[in-house]
């Protein structure tokens, strides 16, 4: 797949996610409450959501990383910043980028063996983490609907 389409729809799947994560922050900050539903499964749904929207964040980071319009111009440059400035003396042509969408990376391999990583080191942690909140909210949610259902039938019984 072309990089410039994954940027593209990295990019506009960002978009609604950074938004959502702006209106939380200005809804905490001027109410001073996480939740903007009350019921018993809203803040877990909330949640979720949030949680899947720092994981697309995460994601489109990571894409863009070492995004270019000359693709190793990147792995140039932070070969040379890590190595020093005489580092990049290689022929465009004999540098190989390879790329993987999970876990996110694009990796430059020189043709004398080194390698280097355009994606930062936090961008993969963080998308674990955050997939593994949608998981833990997503649970939560099932439980307090289950339990808000089994309360309201047996309130019905009595």
């Amino acid at each position: 797949m072309s990089p410039i389409l994954v940027a593209v729809a990295a990019v506009l799947a960002a978009l609604p996610a950074a938004a959502f994560l702006l209106v939380k922050v200005v809804h905490l900050l001027a109410i001073r409450r996480p939740g903007m539903s009350r019921g018993a499964v809203g803040p877990w749904v909330e949640g979720a959501v949030a949680c899947l929207s720092v994981a697309v964040i995460a994601f489109t980071l990571g894409s863009l990383s070492g995004f270019d319009s000359r693709p190793v111009r990147p792995c140039i440059a932070e070969r040379a910043e890590r190595f020093g400035p005489q580092s990049d003396r290689t022929p465009d042509g004999d540098i190989k980028i390879t790329s993987r969408v999970f876990p996110v990376s694009r990796a430059c391999v020189f043709p004398d063996g080194v390698e280097v990583e355009l994606v930062p080191v936090w961008i993969n942690p963080l998308q674990v983490i955050a997939l593994a909140g949608v998981v833990a909210c997503g649970v939560r949610a099932v439980r307090a609907g289950f339990s808000s259902r089994s309360s309201r039938t047996a309130g019905q019984r009595a």
